[in-house]
């Protein structure tokens, strides 16, 4: 049986979030409240959950979502317990940070059990964003990514009205991260260059390139380390000129890029 493990920090990039990721076999949660919107994702086992006067199973891969002020418990689900990763979202935080979008989202979700793969998928990797080195931008996608399909699919926020692909926006964009890919530009940035909210940005950008801005930042920071790599330059000085936070950060986008480390790549 794994040992029970809890980690709970607040966000450097986000005001108002809370983050918990935690592995419980036997451990209980009392009776208790959130006044944030509690959102989590079971990555093993099973939660039990009372609210809302009835006991529910939230399985591996599912997406648990508890509304501010709901009165609930949280117990084992399965013989192996459960692991999983929580944010505690403030109300006036999460609105403050989705006061641009041209149809402002009330954060109530409809449902206590999610299964939606996609979201899961999205939701955790914006976790994990916040908890291991990722760049600015990064981040900032991730969240208003998974939590604008969280909203507009699971809540009462609603699909904003499409004004079609802002050519001239999205090319600004895309040479602004190519000039300045090693500085780690921010979507703040990206918003004063374009004229255009985070929220019309990542879905323009993406409509004409087929990948996210931050996604971009990161293939172009990648061509650029294999360029280096090519002509004799070591995996640490590649890795710094070209903006990542160590090496880890590097040899794990590398790798996941071109399918070699990059340390194997500079021998060939």
């Amino acid at each position: 049986m794994s040992m029970e493990t809890s980690k709970i920090w607040r966000s450097d990039t986000f005001k108002g979030v809370e983050l918990l990721s935690a592995r419980y076999n036997k451990f209980e949660f009392s009776k208790h409240w959130h006044d944030e919107l509690a959102i989590g994702m079971i990555e093993d086992g099973a939660e039990g959950l009372y609210y809302r006067g009835q006991n529910l199973v939230i399985p591996k891969r599912h997406i648990v979502a508890i509304n501010p002020g709901e009165v609930h418990t949280g117990f084992s689900g399965s013989k192996q317990g459960w692991q999983y990763r929580m944010f505690y979202f403030n109300l006036a935080e999460l609105a403050s940070q989705f006061s641009q979008r041209d149809l402002p989202i009330d954060p109530i979700i409809d449902s206590p059990k999610i299964y939606d793969e996609a979201l899961f998928d999205s939701l955790r990797q914006l976790h994990i964003s916040l908890e291991e080195p990722a760049f600015l931008l990064s981040k900032e996608s991730l969240f208003v990514l998974a939590l604008d399909k969280l909203f507009t699919q699971y809540g009462s926020a609603k699909e904003q009205a499409y004004q079609g692909i802002s050519k001239a926006a999205s090319y600004r964009a895309r040479d602004y991260i190519h000039d300045n890919f090693d500085t780690n530009p921010s979507l703040t940035e990206l918003e004063a260059v374009t004229n255009c909210s985070k929220f019309q940005l990542i879905k323009h950008f993406k409509t004409l390139f087929g990948i996210t801005p931050h996604q971009y930042l990161i293939l172009i920071k990648l061509q650029k380390a294999k360029e280096l790599l090519a002509v004799g330059s070591t995996c640490v000085d590649a890795s710094l000129a070209c903006g990542f936070y160590d090496q880890s950060h590097f040899t794990r986008n590398f790798k996941k890029a071109f399918g070699i480390s990059p340390s194997n790549y500079q021998h060939v």
